[in-house]
């Protein structure tokens, strides 16, 4: 659930240049990851009835998303983004979407269906930032965790697009309380004051952390697992931490109830941070998000 968008990506490292323009936004980008892997998923969002609206429900379908829930607006536009280069990851994107669809999500849009069928509701925190969608996300979190679903957040952080950086922090915040699995870079972390590995242990979340090319962690209860992906060159990347977030939430959904926890936490960090160093050897962020078989031939063997 949550922003679905086009992203106007530098073929070139500079501005002005060459864009391309590719389907993105974090939720619709973890939603095709799913997809791409096999696994069953939906797309809960809002875009324009327009071209790049319709883009955005192309890429997700060819990817196995189901788009059924996808919302359509006739009023407003669907979101931009501009990637920026040569910047750092929470200044890297210009995103465009004051009055802009995907931040006028409704629930009364959504039909009840969804929550009774589905396993894992996740979401980002950009939703937060408009009233409208605001407003929907909490509602559907509350639905979510009273049909015993599992709630996840990938936090993903973007001062741009909030009135005050306090704002954003506390809404942030505010998620990881009603979230049982929370994904944020070790940066993010930093600037929510929140400790990874006291979250877990306190409060029964599971925490991922990423660090770009460094060291990629989870923290659940007191357990602790930790990755360091082989060092490639990157390519682009874009869609780097929403291929880790999807590999991620396949392999929960696979196998957190087959295995021992220590054996499940090491072999799904270890199965995010494969997908995550395939998908930064590639340009774009769907475009690169891996096949099941491609991880599995990476690691050399099964999904385990």
């Amino acid at each position: 659930m949550g922003e679905a968008l086009v992203d106007f990506v530098p073929e070139e490292n500079r501005v002005p240049g060459p864009y391309r323009a590719l389907a993105g936004g974090a939720p619709n980008n973890v939603a095709c990851g799913l997809g791409k892997l096999g696994a069953r998923v939906a797309l809960l969002a809002r875009v324009g009835d327009d071209a790049l609206g319709r883009c955005v429900i192309d890429t997700a379908g060819e990817c196995g998303v189901d788009t059924s829930y996808i919302q359509t607006d006739r009023r407003r536009v669907t979101t931009v983004t501009v990637v920026m280069p040569r910047s750092e990851d929470m200044t890297r994107y210009a995103i465009y979407r004051k009055e802009s669809a995907d931040g006028a999500l409704t629930f009364e849009d959504i039909p009840t269906e969804l929550f009774d069928n589905a396993k894992i509701l996740h979401y980002g925190s950009l939703g937060m930032a408009e009233k409208t969608s605001s407003e929907c996300m909490g509602r559907a979190i509350r639905r979510a965790r009273e049909k015993g679903m599992t709630t996840s957040l990938d936090v993903n952080l973007r001062p741009g697009s909030w009135d005050s950086r306090d704002e954003m922090i506390n809404r942030c915040r505010e998620l990881v309380r009603v979230s049982d699995i929370i994904k944020l870079t070790k940066e993010e972390a930093e600037i929510l004051r929140l400790n990874p590995r006291k979250l877990a242990a306190e409060e029964d979340k599971i925490v991922l952390v990423t660090d770009g090319a460094e060291t990629a962690s989870v923290y659940a209860g007191k357990l602790s697992v930790s990755r360091r992906p082989e060092a490639v060159e990157a390519v682009d990347v874009t869609g780097g931490g929403d291929s880790f977030m999807s590999a991620f939430l396949y392999y929960y959904g696979a196998f957190a109830e087959k295995m021992e926890a220590e054996e499940f936490y090491a072999n799904a960090v270890d199965f995010a941070v494969r997908a995550s160093t395939i998908a930064v050897q590639r340009y774009g962020a769907i475009d690169s998000l891996p096949t099941l078989e491609e991880i599995c031939e990476k690691g050399g063997g099964d999904a385990k």
